[in-house]
């Protein structure tokens, strides 16, 4: 299933991101990813959701990474992505 861009911007540094329509499933996925990682917080569910659907520069992050990016660029991500979701 091609997934909708709802979201395309840039980041300070210049990389692309793209953050894509999510279903229900990607939530009820996340969910399950954080109750595995023993981990079922809203921000851990938030960041596995982000991992399914944000790419920068055409790759898809593990969470761990996108955790590791400077703050304002992942406030920026994260931003947008709440507001996608909301």
């Amino acid at each position: 299933m091609e997934r909708k861009v709802v979201e395309e911007f840039k980041l300070s540094d210049g990389r692309k991101v793209k953050i894509y329509e999510g279903i229900g499933e990607d939530l009820l996925t996340a969910m399950e990813i954080a109750q595995a990682q023993e981990n079922p917080s809203m921000a851990n569910i938030i960041t596995n959701l982000m991992e399914m659907l944000v790419e920068i520069d055409g790759q898809k992050l593990p969470a761990e990474e996108l955790k590791k990016l400077p703050l304002p660029e992942f406030m920026r991500i994260y931003s947008a992505f709440l507001k996608m979701t909301s």
